[in-house]
C-alpha cells in the first residue's frame, strides 16, 4: 500500500484530504509543520508527498528545499497544495521540483486521481532507481588517467593505476561531464579499494560543491540514459 505525507497547517484540510485518500485505499500520514514533516521523512519512506505552501514558521517552499537535500528523497514526487493561483506562484513551485500544483478547496475526484498519478510516478522512479547506474568506458584526468565506469546520481565509480586517500577532492576531466553539462566537476573520494588486476584500484568518489542546477543535470542525465537502455533491451 503507497504511503501518503500530507502538511498542512489547517487541521480541517488535512482531516478531509486524509479522508479521501485512505478511502482510495492509501496509507496516510498527516502532520501540520514542516519541522514535523523533516522529522517523519528522515524516519520513515513515503512514495509522495503533499504539502502546503503557507506555513508558520517554515513554508512549504522551505520544506520542499529541504526535502531536495535527502538523497533517498529526491525522486520522490512532491506536490504542493496551496490556495495560490498566480502565474508566479506556480512557477516558484515548480522551478523547485514539484511534480504537481493542487489548488484549493479540494476537488475531491481531481485530488484523488492527482495523487493515483504521482503514485504510478513513483512506483516508476523506484523501478528505475533499481538500474539507475549507467556503465561508461570515458577517460577523465586527475594528473594520472583514470577511467570513469559508472556514473549515479552521487557520483562516480572510477579505475585507476594509482591509490587515492579516502576524503581527498579531486577535479576530473572528462567529455562525459561536458556531455552532462558540468565540465570539470570536483569530487571527493568515498572508498579506494584493490581493483581486479593486480596494481590497480577501484575508487567511489562523490560530487563535491555542485549547486542544485548542476545536480539535476547530472539526474537528468543518468535516468534519461536508464531509460534509454530500458527501452532498448525490451526492443532486442
Amino acid at each position: 500500500m503507497s504511503r501518503i505525507l500530507l502538511v498542512d497547517d489547517d487541521r480541517e484540510l488535512l482531516t478531509i484530504a486524509a479522508a479521501l485518500l485512505v478511502h482510495a485505499q492509501y496509507d496516510v500520514v498527516c502532520c501540520q509543520s514542516a519541522l514535523e514533516a523533516l522529522e517523519l521523512i528522515r524516519n520513515q519512506e513515503f512514495d509522495v508527498i503533499v504539502t502546503d505552501a503557507n506555513m508558520s514558521p517554515h513554508s512549504g517552499y522551505d520544506l520542499i528545499r529541504s526535502i531536495k537535500q535527502i538523497p533517498s528523497y529526491d525522486l520522490i514526487p512532491i506536490a504542493m497544495l496551496t490556495g495560490r493561483r498566480e502565474k508566479r506562484d506556480v512557477e516558484r513551485a515548480l522551478a523547485l521540483g514539484v511534480e504537481d500544483y493542487i489548488v484549493k478547496p479540494l476537488d475531491p475526484k481531481s485530488f484523488v486521481g492527482k495523487i493515483k498519478e504521482l503514485v504510478n510516478l513513483s512506483d516508476e522512479h523506484h523501478r528505475i532507481s533499481k538500474f539507475a547506474e549507467i556503465t561508461v568506458d570515458e577517460v577523465a584526468s586527475c594528473e594520472l588517467p583514470l577511467i570513469v565506469k559508472s556514473i549515479t546520481e552521487t557520483g562516480v565509480a572510477l579505475d585507476s593505476d594509482h591509490s587515492l586517500h579516502v576524503g581527498s577532492q579531486i577535479r576530473l576531466s572528462s567529455d562525459i561531464f561536458n556531455r552532462i553539462g558540468i565540465a570539470n566537476p570536483n569530487f571527493r573520494v568515498a572508498s579506494c579499494v584493490s581493483g581486479e588486476h593486480e596494481g590497480t584500484f577501484e575508487i567511489r568518489a562523490t560530487f563535491f560543491g555542485l549547486d542544485e542546477k548542476q545536480l539535476q543535470k547530472v539526474r537528468q542525465f543518468v535516468h534519461a540514459s536508464a531509460l534509454q537502455t530500458k527501452r532498448a533491451q525490451k526492443a532486442s
